[in-house]
């Protein structure tokens, strides 16, 4: 199976931002987890000449994106063995993929904020600013920076409980 370039654009749309969220819990770093994940798109965009045999394309990003997130933390740093790490800090592949699932439903919630608090929420919660280094970059006072990120955290708490207790309590 080739990819055309529609079919790689609606995989790239639907999936980069779960796969962001995956990826930033396995690497804890933002920016690297991002990395990861372009550089897997970027080649499976090399290979799509070369996939007959995947099933699931959205299975073999996740996978993918796991192996790329595992080998570029291994070759950061000196690894500690999995015997050393308690058993209930590891996620079966079932438990990531529902944490993955429930990372989708967070961005697709917080896509459907309205366009300025969803602005704010993001600088807030994904880019670790302030409250006053975001009204300095707004131009709006502290409180109504409080006031956007309050109601966010307001919404996203009353469309699905569960998922807000997993990434912000």
């Amino acid at each position: 199976m080739q990819f055309s370039e529609k079919q790689f654009s609606q995989y790239f749309h639907t999936l980069y931002r779960p796969l962001c969220l995956y990826a930033l819990h396995v690497m804890g770093n933002a920016e690297e987890a991002e990395d990861v994940v372009q550089e897997t798109f970027m080649k499976l965009w090399d290979k799509r000449e070369q996939l007959e045999s995947i099933h699931s394309v959205k299975a073999y990003l996740y996978k993918a994106v796991r192996n790329n997130c595992l080998t570029r933390i291994r070759d950061a740093k000196p690894t500690t063995p999995l015997d050393n790490v308690p058993a209930d800090q590891l996620l079966s592949d079932e438990g990531q993929i529902e944490r993955s699932k429930m990372e989708a439903r967070i961005w697709k919630m917080i896509d459907e904020l309205p366009e300025r608090r969803r602005q704010i929420f993001l600088m807030a919660k994904r880019d670790g600013l302030n409250y006053k280094e975001i009204a300095a970059q707004t131009g709006l006072t502290v409180k109504t920076i409080e006031n956007h990120v309050f109601r966010a955290m307001q919404s996203l708490r009353a469309k699905d409980f569960n998922a807000y207790l997993c990434f912000f309590a």
